[in-house]
């Protein structure tokens, strides 16, 4: 009897965490010329991004300026840097927020995009830094996308 009642936990506990990494989805982005399409992706945590297309073209979450480098993640995030010409993955999304991401090559054209991962904490910290550009426009595509 006690061997399975143990037995009936390890299967009841494994079937939860199967079930979650199950649940989980893998969302496409289609680079296209000079746009990512979808431009703003709604996700849940733990799902995962895919680039394709992307001959000619990097995802980027590093935005460069006379500043320095910044990320606009939520806080405790990882980013991320393709390499040029590579359809890629990211791992699985955890943190909710914001995430903004760019195109190196193609950034003077304002190719980026915006993923949001559940329910965003981080578009007041994202709009404190004053965006200009290309960048503004992703910040207003977010805040758009969660009215």
């Amino acid at each position: 009897m006690k061997y399975g009642k143990t037995l009936i936990s390890t299967l009841l506990g494994a079937s939860v965490l199967l079930s979650s990494a199950v649940m989980a989805e893998n969302h496409v982005i289609t680079a296209a010329v000079t746009a990512f399409k979808p431009m703003v992706l709604k996700i849940a945590p733990g799902d995962t991004v895919s680039w394709e297309n992307m001959n000619g073209h990097i995802t980027n979450t590093t935005f460069t300026d006379n500043g320095g480098e910044h990320h606009y993640l939520p806080e405790g995030a990882v980013g991320w840097s393709s390499q040029m010409g590579e359809n890629f993955q990211t791992p699985p999304l955890t943190v909710e927020g914001i995430y903004l991401y760019k195109c190196d090559p193609h950034w003077g054209a304002g190719m980026g995009g915006v993923i949001i991962v559940g329910t965003p904490t981080n578009l007041d910290d994202i709009e404190a830094t004053d965006p200009k550009g290309a960048l503004k426009r992703l910040v207003k595509k977010a805040a758009k996308a969660l009215k």
